[in-house]
């Protein structure tokens, strides 16, 4: 398959650039929709038609009229990607890209790696992430690790927040609804030619519902939310900029899936930040040095009550990660953008669990463990007559147990302006390093090996009518080899995994007024693990999302969502069914600087569960308002 799919491309830009060739000389000056600009596909301003890869952006104003709170939420209508929470208000959130492990994809905020060190696979926990201060969120859909390294094996979310500009303006907003939920949120941004700075806080407090599909305690929720970017031209041509994130969630859990526990409390505390200077050392030649650190810490407790006399649970999780970067970007040529960057990353964790039953006390304690890894990577983009765009790239991984892992990949994209027809594809490798716990736990091994994967994805996307209506399909296929899995006969976590995930993508979209707007896609993906041969857990085949929106009255904005989610393996021989859910959501524009927005949540009041044995939230309605002066 390797060699089909590199002939496929080899093929594809011979004839490309023919065509391409052939077209220039006739001068037909036909444009193409090149739509937003997006960084993370490359680590450079590009827009999206001229990647190779599937990338996806939602803007802050996808946001704002949808009524979206958290990123999880957000994610749930991009292509490709599953969304799995135990339980809604704090319950641990996954995602699935393309049928991968949560720990195969990578999260970024403002750059800044963030998943969780001392979880067992390395993911990120999308169950405290709020959309406050957020200017928009990339999702880049395929194999990434040869631009970012480990964790980065089928794609990358990087979450951007807001760059101040102007005159200074103050918001602020509240909101309130079902289950006693208040959420208040406060902002500051601006700026001059010097100096630009954005803050924004919020607070939601909720009593939530019950988590566990039994029992009648409602599990509470709380979230305190900070962010913050300010930067500072130091000279015309160079930037000092530093941004920072801060999340305090504090939610009630159970004591697993279907069983409810009155006082069983979990806290969460992320806090990230990032150091960047910024230098254009002349017009052909600039570079990007900065420092980053990101620490979660996890605390779980489990008091005794009259249910469980006997059962006490105390427990915490501490990681860190520093990284250093230096990324150069040269331009001699406007047809030529070479990328070459150094970084040098140390993770670090530790653990405890103590715990009391009726088997008597257990105690378990995970020491301070750190791990370096040096990457140098090297990507050349080539834009041939706007039209014919190739990109290939090499890094080299050299981590301090398992040594050097080299990764690749190229990815390229034709445009056709005078038929509104882009085609796309793109092949590389990846690798995943084993996390601390896999490493060092009394149930792991230095020796382990890391994730291995190849990947491909090729298809095309066409607009009519001046793109009043656009299609796009795509299909890709990830083959994962010496997967860290937990092997039950030795109980040791060993390089046993072996699974396949493929399928396609297809996404449409109509304009047919100026103010009205219809998206939708599906996703079909097909899982297997190679070792049992049955289908890998919680990754439905089937997924839709449905969106409808209308501008009216020139002060109206309604929005119609609707998700479906089939039927999905879940643990051991379960099965979770699959659910269809609407929501709806309003904004009106009482001034230019007052706005009154609602929202209904699972219009239908739908019973389901996305996550075996945890509640869902049903019928729930939501209103504030947000002033802005």
């Amino acid at each position: 398959m390797k060699k089909k799919i590199l002939s496929f491309m080899a093929v594809m830009i011979v004839l490309t650039a023919n065509y391409v060739l052939a077209e220039e000389e006739k001068g037909s000056g036909v444009k193409y929709n090149l739509g937003n600009i997006i960084v993370s596909a490359t680590k450079t301003e590009s827009y999206q038609a001229e990647v190779g890869n599937s990338t996806t952006v939602i803007t802050s104003q996808d946001i704002e009229r949808t009524g979206k709170r958290t990123v999880q939420e957000v994610l749930r209508d991009v292509p490709g990607v599953a969304v799995m929470q135990s339980g809604t208000f704090g319950g641990t959130t996954s995602i699935y890209l393309r049928g991968a492990k949560p720990g195969q994809t990578l999260v970024l905020i403002d750059g800044i790696e963030v998943n969780d060190p001392m979880s067992t696979d390395r993911s990120f926990d999308f169950a405290h992430l709020t959309t406050d201060n957020i200017e928009r969120i990339e999702v880049v859909a395929g194999p990434q690790s040869p631009l970012y390294g480990s964790d980065a094996m089928t794609g990358v979310v990087n979450i951007i927040t807001k760059k101040g500009k102007g005159k200074q303006k103050f918001n602020s907003s509240f909101e309130g609804g079902s289950h006693n939920t208040f959420r208040e949120n406060f902002g500051v941004s601006g700026g001059t030619e010097k100096l630009n700075y954005s803050l924004s806080a919020s607070r939601l407090d909720s009593d939530g519902i019950n988590k566990a599909d039994s029992g009648t305690e409602n599990d509470g929720y709380e979230n305190t939310a900070i962010s913050s970017k300010i930067g500072y031209k130091i000279f015309d041509s160079s930037e000092l900029s530093l941004v920072t994130r801060f999340t305090d969630a504090q939610t009630d859990i159970d004591d697993g899936a279907s069983d409810d526990d009155p006082n069983y409390i979990a806290w969460w505390r992320d806090f990230a930040t990032k150091l960047t200077f910024d230098q254009s050392i002349n017009s052909w030649w600039a570079h990007t040095l900065s420092f980053s650190y990101h620490d979660v810490r996890r605390k779980y407790r489990d008091d005794k009550d009259a249910s469980e006399p006997l059962d006490y649970v105390n427990s915490w999780y501490k990681g860190d990660n520093k990284k250093i970067e230096w990324q150069h970007s040269f331009s001699a040529v406007s047809w030529d953008t070479l990328t070459a960057g150094f970084e040098y990353e140390q993770e670090r964790g530790s653990s405890y669990y103590y715990s009391e039953s009726a088997w008597g006390p257990y105690a378990s304690k995970f020491n301070r463990e750190t791990v370096d890894t040096k990457g140098y990577y090297l990507q050349n983009q080539f834009k041939l007559w706007e039209k014919l765009f190739i990109t290939p790239g090499l890094r080299i991984d050299d981590h301090e147990l398992f040594g050097a892992e080299t990764t690749y990949k190229i990815s390229t994209a034709y445009l056709i302006p005078q038929t509104g027809t882009r085609l796309k594809g793109n092949w590389g490798t990846g690798f995943k390093a084993p996390s601390l716990y896999q490493l060092y736990s009394s149930y792991g091994s230095p020796s382990l090996k890391p994730d291995e994967s190849k990947s491909y994805d090729f298809g095309f996307e066409q607009g009519f009518f001046k793109d009043k209506v656009s299609f796009d399909l795509t299909r890709f296929h990830n083959d994962f080899r010496n997967m860290v899995d937990w092997d039950s006969a030795t109980s040791k976590y060993k390089n046993i995994g072996r699974a396949e995930t493929k399928g396609f993508e297809i996404g449409a979209k109509f304009l047919p007024g100026e103010n009205f707007t219809i998206g939708t896609n599906f996703t079909y993906t097909d899982t297997k693990d190679k070792e049992t041969g049955m289908e890998l857990q919680r990754r439905p085949k089937r997924q839709a999302n449905f969106d409808v929106n209308w501008r009216f009255l020139e002060k109206a904005n309604l929005n119609l969502g609707v998700t479906h989610v089939g039927s999905r393996k879940d643990t051991g021989y379960t099965t979770s069914k699959g659910y269809t859910m609407l929501g709806l959501a309003c904004l009106y524009d009482i001034t230019d600087n007052l706005h009154f927005f609602t929202r209904i949540e699972n219009l239908f009041d739908k019973k389901y569960q996305e996550v075996r044995g945890f509640a869902a939230e049903g019928r729930s309605f939501y209103a504030g308002a947000k002033a802005s002066f």
